[in-house]
């Protein structure tokens, strides 16, 4: 089984729902639940504002590739 997504051990340990997550972030359950599961990866910014919500480091959003430009 593949590793917990860093996002979602936030939310779990925080008791927050996607929902409330995204309502704080700005973008829908949906999207949250397709980057937990690796579907989707947020843009940079979004993940940038991720990070600070969560307390998760950028790179638990986006590859260091990314990260680097």
């Amino acid at each position: 089984m593949a590793d917990t997504h860093p996002m979602r051990a936030y939310r779990k340990q925080a008791g927050k729902t996607l929902t409330e997550l995204g309502e704080e972030a700005g973008v829908s359950a949906g999207f949250l639940s397709d980057v937990e599961r690796g579907v989707k990866q947020p843009s940079l910014p979004l993940a940038a504002k991720l990070s600070r919500i969560t307390g998760v480091p950028l790179d638990g959003f986006v590859s260091e590739e990314e990260v680097a430009q």
